[in-house]
């Protein structure tokens, strides 16, 4: 698999991404509970499934949003995975604005490689974390971001407009590890950096 990143997506580049099949099936969601000082989540099962697909062609594929960098992972001449991402300085999240894998290749890898393009590019921002949106049906999503050392930081009950008005946006983030032999990621007084735990997105 080779992963191809640029600042500016080439028209090649644009041709792959209408290709990418980002569709998923949910056979249960995350179902949001207010109580009196926040939200609670609880997965629920589904029937029939959800299918969904995101639509990269609109704003993604014919330039309407120009982000910061973009990744692209190919199979041979097949799309498997994308990723675009952008720094926000006023509050230092580096942002990871769409992340997909071809249902094919998901728990493969791909997800992890295209993060690790996001996490590279946050310490070159200084960046003080990463940042993401999701939604309550996609629960594969959410347990995929969880295993790369995300967190839940937030949620919106009201995000989408129709036909989407009854999703929910899940917010997550992740703490930007220091670089591999920078000072901050050495364990300090004598203890090993399996018993500090390490850092939050540690490839595993």
């Amino acid at each position: 698999m080779q992963v191809l990143v640029r600042s500016v997506p080439t028209p090649a580049d644009l041709a792959a991404i209408r290709q990418l099949d980002t569709s998923f099936v949910a056979t249960s969601m995350y179902h949001v509970v207010a109580g009196t000082d926040g939200f609670t989540l609880r997965e629920v099962p589904v029937s029939p499934p959800v299918r969904k697909r995101y639509d990269l062609t609109e704003g993604v594929t014919e330039g309407g949003r120009p982000w910061d960098l973009y990744a692209l992972a190919i199979d041979g001449d097949q799309p498997v995975g994308f990723m675009a991402t952008t720094y926000q300085r006023w509050n230092g999240r580096q942002v990871v604005n769409e992340l997909h894998v071809a249902p094919a290749y998901r728990r493969r890898g791909v997800a992890r490689e295209l993060i690790g393009i996001a996490r590279v590019t946050a310490r070159e921002n200084a960046a003080r974390e990463i940042w993401l949106e999701t939604q309550n049906v996609n629960v594969a999503a959410v347990r995929a971001y969880r295993r790369l050392g995300f967190t839940l930081s937030g949620i919106d009950t009201t995000r989408y407009p129709p036909p989407y008005a009854d999703e929910v946006a899940l917010f997550m983030s992740a703490a930007v590890p220091p670089a591999p032999g920078d000072p901050a990621s050495q364990p300090t007084g004598g203890q090993s950096a399996d018993a500090m735990g390490g850092a939050g997105l540690t490839d595993r």
